[in-house]
């Protein structure tokens, strides 16, 4: 690092387009994006990216973990042992969901990082590797909100927001927000006024948000905003200029509006410029005017001007950053869909300008990436600079050494760590969660592996073989929530008796394979956690019988919660309370019933299928503290959960994240 100050790389990144075609621009965009972070080996890189999932997320969310684990495993990060990725990503929870990433790096030799806890309202520690994903309105480091309709009126539905952190980096305090506001929808429209009525629904949206920040119980620091602005140019004023010696003619279509304008020379009828809804065409001197003569569009650059007294930036030397051919080919040329604008900005606080170093041998350096390589319809927009050390409140400097931080060097991924010898074998959604699972396209639900299979004997080999490639058991808290999934499926199942038979196909396939040999009952009871142990020898159930502290289910692959193959429950999964007892159910050698009446009747049960299977290896059997000690004794096992211990009965966190934009802000 440069003496008394840390060296900072901001990029925004609207990075929809490489989602659409991941197989070619994913490569080129990590290429040069690694290179800008080569070149100037920051202490603390963050990257905001915007339309994570492409613009047709739903089927091009699943490439997202290509994206993030390309960064993670690449040789030019690994020197960077702390990282923070937070990824919004659930789609199906429509009135939360904004598709923004927000990547956080931090470099080995930064002593001293926390990060703000909103919820708690202290800073915690940042160690290892961590991964939030899918749904992530409950993660407490961050604040997150999605803009209210009655910003953007016109639009029946929009991804548009922000996802705020809070850094503590050598006791200077920042916050770090990534922001994706309004486009114009229409360049027919956005022409007729100045400002244009995008431009007045974006200032509303942003002015919001800044006094939001402004009036919220957290103490003022010094604030980096940056993201998708969406600024445009004043188009009123520009086709004015461009146009001052021409003729007009319009087209209108449908509902007699206005479809296409044309702009000719009065001489010999030559078009210079052609407007329509999606198409700004200047034709033969387009890449003139946009590309080689950027310096000539800046006075039309007028929406900043509207945050003059609360937001600075950098001057501007670069071409504007939107919208480019998305041609692999093609670096350097503008799509002519709308008019060309630097629509992806860095922007800071007043007081965030004062923690910057501004001497000449520091200057802050703000440009574009990719410069003549297709990065897609956006650029990134990149800010270097360095910032001051002990700007902070007098707040605690964090105990952790970095020989601490070497035992720490793990990734976590929403809360379980995994094991990173091998991450091209993880599936970062396979511990993601999703508010409305029913409603994950196929593309997306075929992309994860624990839901990838309809047999469930398939998925339990392969959540094992996972299990063991990671290199650990799965948690209670695991465990927990795949139990509380089930639980939406058995409270859907129809109610029957216990001896009614039921023939569909999902329910024999289940059967043959829990059967190993016998029909004979075992039942292991721990507490709170009641283990029956199905087709067993009476051997191996004394042996597991001896130590109930010892138990530990390390093979569970609990019933999938997919509404288009739910998975039967083991045979009987309850009797109805008003059933007589089924003396059938009792243990040999034991005496007690398996399942009464009465404790069903006492007592709400939540049962979910752990399944283990025994074919010519012998693998079948239930794994306790790691090993299966009689591995053909074991067939089939239920874990049934005393609902009023479980999970689902704890008080979930509040979460700052919660949206307060109701209250909105005038133009």
């Amino acid at each position: 690092m440069d003496g008394p100050y840390t060296r900072v790389l901001l990029i925004s990144a609207n990075v929809g387009s490489i989602f659409e075609d991941p197989d070619h621009m994913l490569k080129l965009w990590l290429t040069e994006f690694l290179k800008t972070v080569q070149q100037y080996e920051p202490g603390l890189l963050a990257l905001h990216c915007q339309e994570v999932g492409g613009k047709n997320y739903e089927a091009s969310m699943q490439h997202v973990n290509s994206f993030v684990k390309s960064m993670l495993g690449c040789e030019e990060l690994q020197k960077y042992d702390r990282v923070r990725v937070f990824l919004d990503e659930d789609y199906t929870a429509a009135d939360k969901f904004t598709a923004l990433g927000n990547l956080y790096f931090i470099h080995e030799s930064i002593d001293d990082v926390m990060i703000w806890d909103f919820v708690d309202c202290k800073f915690v520690p940042v160690l290892g590797r961590e991964v939030l994903s899918g749904n992530i309105e409950n993660v407490q480091i961050k604040e997150k909100a999605k803009f209210p309709q009655d910003f953007f009126p016109d639009f029946k539905w929009s991804r548009k927001g922000f996802i705020r952190t809070r850094w503590n980096i050598r006791n200077c305090l920042f916050d770090l927000v990534n922001i994706h506001l309004f486009h114009d929808a229409s360049n027919i429209i956005a022409m007729q006024t100045s400002p244009s009525v995008y431009s007045n629904n974006r200032k509303a949206a942003l002015l919001h948000t800044l006094q939001r920040f402004e009036k919220d119980q957290y103490d003022k620091v010094p604030m980096f905003i940056f993201g998708d602005f969406n600024f445009r140019l004043d188009v009123h004023q520009l086709v004015s200029s461009l146009t001052s010696k021409t003729k007009t003619h319009q087209t209108k279509g449908k509902k007699d509006q206005i479809a296409k304008i044309v702009y000719s020379e009065e001489g010999n009828g030559k078009t210079v410029l052609s407007i329509e809804t999606k198409g700004f065409d200047h034709h033969d001197k387009h890449a003139e005017v946009f590309s080689k003569k950027a310096k000539y569009l800046r006075p039309y650059d007028k929406e900043i001007y509207s945050y003059k007294d609360k937001l600075y930036e950098f001057d501007i030397s670069f071409a504007p950053s939107y919208p480019f051919s998305e041609d692999i080919t093609d670096g350097l040329s503008y799509m002519k869909t709308r008019c060309p604008s630097w629509c992806d900005r860095i922007l800071m606080s007043s007081s965030a300008k004062n923690i910057v170093v501004n001497e000449d041998k520091y200057q802050p350096r703000y440009d574009i990436i990719g410069k003549e390589i297709c990065m897609g319809d956006h650029k990134p927009v990149y800010l270097y600079l360095h910032i001051k050390r002990s700007q902070g409140n007098g707040l605690p400097v964090s105990d952790v050494t970095p020989t601490h931080r070497q035992l720490i060097k793990s990734l976590s991924i929403n809360g379980e760590v995994v094991q990173v010898d091998h991450l091209e074998d993880i599936n970062i959604h396979d511990f993601a969660t999703f508010e409305k699972e029913q409603h994950l396209l196929p593309e997306f639900k075929n992309s994860i592996r624990q839901k990838r299979y309809s047999a469930p004997e398939q998925r339990s080999k392969d959540k094992l073989k996972l299990f063991q490639q990671m290199g650990r058991k799965p948690s209670f808290q695991e465990i927990a929530k795949t139990v509380q999934a089930v639980e939406k499926v058995l409270i859907r199942w129809p109610r029957r008796s216990r001896n009614r038979h039921h023939s569909s196909s999902s329910e024999d396939d289940l059967d043959e394979n829990v059967s190993c040999s016998d029909k004979k009952k075992g039942k292991v009871d721990a507490g709170d956690i009641t283990i029956e142990l199905g087709e067993s020898s009476s051997a191996g159930i004394g042996d597991i019988g001896t130590d109930k502290s010892s138990i530990h289910t390390t093979t569970s692959d609990i019933t999938n919660t997919d509404d288009s193959n739910p998975v039967t429950p083991a045979k009987q999964p309850y009797t109805d309370a008003g059933s007589p007892a089924d003396p059938s159910n009792t243990v040999p050698g034991d005496g007690s019933a398996l399942t009464s009446d009465k404790s069903l009747h006492d007592q709400t049960v939540l049962s979910s299928v752990v399944k283990t299977h025994a074919h010519e290896a012998d693998e079948c059997g239930l794994v306790i503290d790691g090993h299966a000690p009689h591995p053909t004794a074991l067939g089939s096992a239920t874990l049934l959960l005393n609902k009023k211990g479980s999970p689902r009965n704890q008080p979930p966190h509040s979460s700052s994240s919660t949206d307060q934009s109701s209250h909105s802000v005038g133009t």
